[in-house]
């Protein structure tokens, strides 16, 4: 995962495009299936974060399918559902962001909001 290094790297310059490029490049190294490869989650989560910093909300939207996948062999405490909660409150979908937020919420005892922009917890407060 040294490669996700060089996107951190892009990703702090501020230069998304670049990063994003790296991340999806990186995303179609790993062999399938991805779920079975240690880490390929965490590329799903810069490709969100990449996105959503861009201000691109239709790829950020692609990364967050792409996580679904991986619920089942996560030990669930709910990530799945908040990064697909946090991309639906930032498309503006917030009936779809709470369903989530609330799964999340439920299977994490609230823990996944610890520490992240108040913003997705007022959605099901």
């Amino acid at each position: 995962m040294l490669e996700l290094k060089t996107v951190g790297i892009a990703f702090q310059a501020g230069r998304f495009p670049e990063a994003l490029d790296k991340i999806s490049t990186l995303w179609e190294k790993i062999p399938n299936p991805k779920t079975e490869i240690a880490n390929s989650y965490l590329v799903i989560e810069y490709g969100v974060a990449i996105s959503l910093k861009a201000g691109d909300l239709k790829t950020a939207e692609k990364w967050a399918a792409l996580a679904t996948s991986f619920t089942a062999k996560r030990q669930d405490l709910g990530e799945v559902e908040f990064l697909v909660g946090k991309v639906a409150f930032e498309r503006g979908a917030i009936e779809e962001a709470k369903r989530n937020f609330l799964i999340a919420h439920a299977k994490s005892d609230g823990r996944i909001f610890e520490g992240v922009d108040r913003k997705y917890i007022g959605v099901i407060l």
